[in-house]
C-alpha cells in the first residue's frame, strides 16, 4: 500500500508541472445503502492513466487551465472563477491533499492531479468482471459546468491506499 512517506518521496522532485501514469483500485460508492446487493463488492480496477500533477507554486493552473479552454471556445474567461477544494487542505509545498474524516484520528492522504487520458478502467463484483451498466446504484457523475466550455479540466484526488502504480521520470513504482 502506498503510504504517505513514500509517495511524498517519489514526488520530492516535483516542481511545477509534472505528467505522470497512475493505476488505482478503488472501492466503489453506490447508492442504495444496505438495500442495495452490490454494496461494498464492487471494485474499479483502472490501469494507464494520465494525469498532470501541479506543485504549490503552480495550483492555479487548474483555473488557467479552465480559463485557456473557455477562451478557445469562444466563452469569456472572466466569467468564471475556481472554487475552493471539495474538501481537505493542501499539505504545504506539495502535490497532496490531507483530510480528517469525523470521527477519524488519523488524516487521509490524497494525491490531486488533473486527467489527460482516464485510461481503462474494469469494474469487478465479488472478484469477478461486471458491465458498468450491470452495477445497481451506480451513480451518475457530475462534471459541473466550469466556463460552460466543451472541453473540461478534470480535477480528481486520488487517495494514496487506492494507487498500484505510480510512473513518473522513467521509473515504475507498484505497490
Amino acid at each position: 500500500m502506498l503510504t504517505y512517506a513514500t509517495a511524498l518521496n517519489i514526488f520530492a522532485s516535483v516542481s511545477g508541472t509534472r505528467f505522470i501514469g497512475i493505476n488505482s483500485r478503488t472501492q466503489v460508492p453506490l447508492t442504495g445503502g444496505k438495500k442495495n446487493p452490490h454494496m461494498g463488492r464492487v471494485i474499479k480496477v483502472t490501469t494507464g492513466s494520465n494525469v498532470m500533477v501541479f506543485a504549490q507554486a503552480e495550483r492555479s493552473a487548474y483555473s488557467a487551465q479552465v480559463k485557456r479552454r473557455m477562451e478557445a471556445e469562444g466563452l469569456d474567461p472572466t466569467s468564471w472563477d475556481s472554487k475552493p477544494l471539495p474538501f481537505g487542505e493542501w499539505v504545504d509545498d506539495t502535490v497532496f491533499i490531507t483530510h480528517t474524516k469525523k470521527g477519524d484520528t488519523e488524516p487521509t492522504f490524497y494525491l490531486r492531479v488533473h486527467f489527460v487520458h482516464p485510461g481503462k478502467s474494469e469494474y469487478l463484483l465479488d472478484g469477478n468482471p461486471i458491465a458498468k451498466a450491470d452495477i445497481i446504484g451506480m451513480p451518475e457523475r457530475n462534471e459541473g459546468t466550469q466556463g460552460g466550455q466543451t472541453e473540461k479540466v478534470i480535477p480528481r484526488n486520488y487517495k494514496l491506499a487506492n494507487i498500484t502504480e505510480i510512473r513518473v521520470d522513467g521509473a515504475t513504482h507498484t505497490f
